[in-house]
């Protein structure tokens, strides 16, 4: 096995070298002539001004040409496409809004290691989480005032201070800009639907004779929603995992992927599931018009206490797949104006503002079944944990079940119901964020040094419709033919002799669209979540040269930063209470962060034999933390006023050697740290249902699941090798191979655990998972209490490939190659119970708890440009893997369907994905110029494989769901 290891990554390193592309220094070259050769450039990922080839940590480029050929229209999707990053929301996995991460928020998370442990910064600051948990939307920045993207892909928490765990992505504004810059494209996929618009501007000027230079960008993007599930052939065929309980008696693995699978109970105008019926009359369900009963076929592997089965009846109806777009409509603009003015030779001061919205809405599915009972005086639990039970007295009662019932004497009768039935809940989405900063910058005695302030706020507002109010759906299903005052009439059973809830009025659970309007209007609500994210950050810093060492001038650096950020979430009392199947939760607090940092870059040896170059490299950084919240979640279910602090010392040493001119060796080892995001510490309890896979029993239920913050987190502790090389061969002109090796060990990293995870592990006996775990007299789950905690550990190391070529084709043109490859040797996750492997896993374990990626990812781009005529191809590969690195499959060692977590076929096949794009200018005089474009993302409409995972077919953080997708457009400038 170790062998075959070996031999797998020695093939993506010879995969990477045969697949060329551009490199770092040709990236770090076309970013110097957009920001102006005589101007010197602060490099991503040190504070110390230098040249980007002799950096120690990685860095990647991407420039705005690139940008451009793609025809995106975010520029998170251009990110997300790099082997380095996966994202942690997509289109189809942040459908539900509310609580920070949701739908419309693009965030980037490098190596998998979570969005919370990248930083994201613009021109190297700061700006306004747009998220809970402190992350901001990308999408926000036009896109026509960008320069370059900066991706240092190493642990920088000793240059910028916390969540710079996994790395840093600094977008680099072109503050040089002249003139005027604008575009519109339309795209649409293949499929017919999701079309959109965007419409791009940018502008630059000089003023007073060079002395003031303005620059505005906006952006504006309208894009429609897609189908869902079924829209698309692969999702259609309804791949699921299927549980098996009966494994040890069939002789099937536990776990079964297989397509066709269908929810066994519930149908949207409702079905029968009490075992008396079936067991008497067969599979039932209720017509549409819900006054018959129809024959429902259950199909294999059906259990009573399972929610699932493969085949039966209704296929294409299966209410968690169908009621939710693969991506939702949304609406973004976004906004940006500088100005820069020159007081003297020796002082500049500038101003920013900026402005972004996005509109998004998101459906999703609400209720599979229920649980309340009879009398309709009581809720038993949380709904969606089981049927609702009913009355033989119930009026609505098809009349057909009611005689059934009368001939076995059956009091109550067990339905289940699809909420598709009655009404989809529909998430508005809103965010509105505002950014001014300013600054002062100048030179002072051979020194540099800039001071700056930032002012930000976003606003956040999540609109939940059509969602059940626990209680009041609890009565609203008991109806009953009133009495007394209420005589002739239906009534809700709590009013029916008595008027006790004037408001309360019967619902018809028979049918589709039997439902009154004032039922429903009584049974649903409007859950509501206003937040309110302000930063405030004032920072200076110095840079200079003080003296010389061996090998050439000393650089130096040092600032100091003081941060304020607060949040203030507030919700609508029914989500405070908890009433509502889907609630809202509030969240206060504030931190105070005070930093200073140090750099100094020494060279040691310069243009000496066997060392051309020779520097040593250092920083370190010391931050003080202080958090409050007037209302965090206390020990012992109480919620109270709560305060913690904590200093942190992070630290960066790197070596650059370059013993000859084509030859270039770098390394870096840092101590980096994370600080526990607010809404980690402080966001209120709450209540959800989940879908748990029982080891007990074997079965998937819906177990209410407790989730929230912790206000005792201390901050994660990561500990960052890095060793790499650059070749650049004299006899292969423009030719240019990076191979980085990185090693990134996080302590006290903060996660829940998941509710999976801590059932299982209890399961195999671990007793501090059993403290979360709850179950009844029976053995049945009814609760698990799943916060986050400093209790985990996670490892990962790999490589990173970057070869680049260029190659002039006299009197044809010129030929750009370009490869970004990245392989993962680990990638383990530890917490209370066993180790953890999330490498080589391409698919979603439920409820997953740690990260998980490809065994590696490789990236090709070829762009040919000949006079007006650019023309450009790019393939991603992502190789076959593990469907879930916990469970055992028949092509893993020690198979057996009679283990637990045994699964019928644990491997996800690989796949290649082709973009190809071209475009041709019409008009190229100088600074003036028109150009026509085209894109072609997944140009062969490459199916994603069979990956189930959020209840359709893939996994849809790593594959393409869409299919192909046209775009087409018209850019300018002059």
């Amino acid at each position: 096995m170790a062998s075959q290891r070996h031999r797998h990554y020695l093939g993506f390193l010879l995969a990477g070298a045969a697949m060329a592309c551009c490199g770092a220094a040709m990236a770090q070259e076309q970013a110097g002539e957009a920001d102006g050769a005589s101007e010197a450039i602060i490099v991503t990922g040190s504070r110390v001004v230098r040249n980007g080839a002799d950096m120690p940590t990685p860095v990647t480029v991407v420039g705005a040409d690139l940008i451009a050929q793609t025809g995106a229209t975010q520029l998170s999707q251009v990110i997300n496409d790099l082997p380095v990053v996966r994202t942690d929301t997509s289109s189809t996995t942040a459908f539900v809004g509310g609580g920070g991460n949701g739908p419309g928020n693009n965030l980037i998370n490098l190596r998998g290691l979570g969005a919370v442990r990248t930083l994201v910064l613009v021109d190297g600051l700061r700006f306004p989480a747009t998220t809970f948990t402190g992350l901001f939307n990308t999408d926000l920045i036009p896109s026509s005032l960008v320069s370059r993207l900066d991706i240092v892909t190493g642990g920088a928490s000793a240059a910028y201070g916390s969540d710079a765990v996994a790395g840093v992505v600094n977008i680099i504004l072109n503050n040089k800009l002249e003139g005027v810059r604008a575009s519109a494209q339309y795209g649409v996929t293949d499929a017919g639907d999701g079309d959109e618009q965007k419409y791009s501007f940018g502008v630059g000027q000089k003023f007073l004779d060079g002395r003031l230079h303005i620059i505005a960008g906006l952006d504006y993007q309208d894009r429609k929603r897609t189908g869902n599930c079924y829209s698309r052939s692969w999702c259609a065929q309804e791949y699921g995992v299927m549980s098996n309980a009966n494994s040890a008696q069939n002789g099937l693995p536990a776990l079964i992927i297989s397509p066709d699978v269908r929810w066994a109970q519930n149908t949207p105008a409702g079905l029968i599931v009490s075992s008396r019926l079936t067991n008497a009359f067969g599979g039932q369900q209720v017509s549409d018009d819900g006054k018959t009963l129809l024959p429902f076929t259950f199909g294999q592997l059906y259990t009573p206490n399972n929610n699932q089965m493969i085949g039966g009846s209704r296929p294409g109806i299966n209410p968690a797949s169908s009621a939710f777009d693969l991506q939702g409509p949304q609406k973004r603009l976004a906004a940006l104006f500088r100005a820069e003015a020159e007081l003297s030779d020796n002082l500049k001061a500038w101003v920013d503002s900026a402005y972004g919205q996005t509109d998004n809405q998101g459906t999703f599915a609400q209720l599979r079944s229920g649980n309340q009972n009879a009398a309709g005086t009581l809720r038993a639990g949380p709904l969606n944990t089981g049927a609702i039970t009913l009355s033989v007295n119930n009026p609505f009662l098809p009349a057909q079940l009611r005689s059934q019932m009368q001939q076995i004497g059956l009091a109550n009768v067990n339905i289940g119901k699809a909420g598709d039935g009655l009404l989809v809940p529909i998430v508005d989405y809103h965010v509105e964020s505002y950014r001014v900063a300013t600054g002062l910058k100048g030179d002072l005695g051979g020194w540099t040094w800039d001071a700056s302030y930032v002012r930000g706020v976003s606003k956040l507002d999540n609109v939940a419709r059509n969602i059940i109010n626990q209680n009041n759906f609890s009565r609203a299903v008991q109806a009953v033919n009133g009495t007394g005052a209420n005589a002739g009439r239906i009534v809700c059973a709590v009013n029916q002799s008595v008027t006790t809830d004037a408001a309360c009025q019967p619902l018809n659970l028979f049918g589709v669209g039997t439902a009154s309007d004032a039922a429903l209007q009584y049974a649903f609500g409007t859950a509501v979540q206003r937040s309110r994210i302000t930063l405030d950050d004032v920072s200076a810093n110095v840079q200079g040269q003080p003296f010389d060492a061996w090998g050439g001038p000393v650089s130096v650096a040092a600032g100091a930063e003081y941060r304020t950020e607060s949040i203030a979430a507030d919700v609508d009392p029914v989500s405070a209470a908890g009433g509502f199947v889907q609630n809202y939760s509030a969240l206060h607090g504030r931190s105070k962060v005070f930093e200073v940092y140090a750099e100094a870059n020494v060279p040691l040896l310069s243009n000496v034999p066997l060392a051309e170059t020779l520097e040593v490299n250092g920083a370190v950084r010391h931050a003080h933390y202080k958090f409050s919240s007037p209302e965090a979640p206390l020990a012992g279910g109480a919620v109270g006023p709560a305060d913690s602090s904590f200093n942190a010392v992070t630290w960066k040493l790197g070596l650059v050697y370059k013993p000859v001119d084509w030859l270039r060796m770098r390394g870096t080892i840092s101590r980096d740290f994370r600080a526990p995001n607010m809404n980690e510490q402080y966001i209120l309890p709450n209540v959800q249902n989940s879908a748990i896979l029982d080891p007990a029993t074997n079965t998937s239920t819906q177990v209410a699941t407790q989730s929230g913050g912790n206000p005792n987190l201390r901050p994660e502790i990561s500990h960052t090798k890095t060793f790499g090389v650059t070749i650049q061969p004299a006899a292969i002109p423009n030719l240019q191979l990076s191979v980085d090796y990185y090693d990134i060990k996080v302590t006290g990293y903060i996660a829940a655990v998941g509710g999976p995870t801590l059932v299982t592990q209890c399961f195999q006996g671990a007793q501090d998972a059993c403290a979360f775990v709850t179950r009844d007299a029976n053995g049945v789950l009814t609760f698990i209490r799943n916060i986050s905690a400093n209790a985990n550990e996670l490892q990962v190391k790999g490589f990173d490939v970057e070869l680049g070529y260029r190659k002039q084709i006299e009197n044809i043109g010129t030929l750009d190659l370009r490869i970004l490859g990245t392989a993962y040797t680990k990638l383990t996750y530890v917490n209370a119970g066993s180790p953890l492997d999330g490498k080589c896993q391409n698919g979603t374990v439920t409820q997953q708890a740690y990260p998980s990626m490809s065994c590696y990812q490789i990236n090709t781009r070829a762009t040919f440009t000949s006079g007006p005529l650019t023309l450009g191809m790019q393939s991603r590969y992502i190789p076959k893997g593990k469907f879930g690195t916990t469970y055992v499959g028949p092509q893993d060692d020690g198979y057996s369907p009679t283990l637990p977590n045994s699964i019928n076929d644990n491997r996800v096949k690989a796949v290649t994905y082709v973009d190809v794009n071209a475009s041709y200018r019409i008009i190229d005089n100088g600074p003036r110029m028109v150009e026509v474009f085209g894109a072609i993302k997944n140009a062969f409409n490459t199916n994603p494989p069979v990956a189930p995972a959020n209840n359709i077919g893939t996994n849809a953080n790593l594959y393409d769901v869409l299919g192909r997708t046209f775009r087409v457009g018209v850019r300018m400038a002059y």
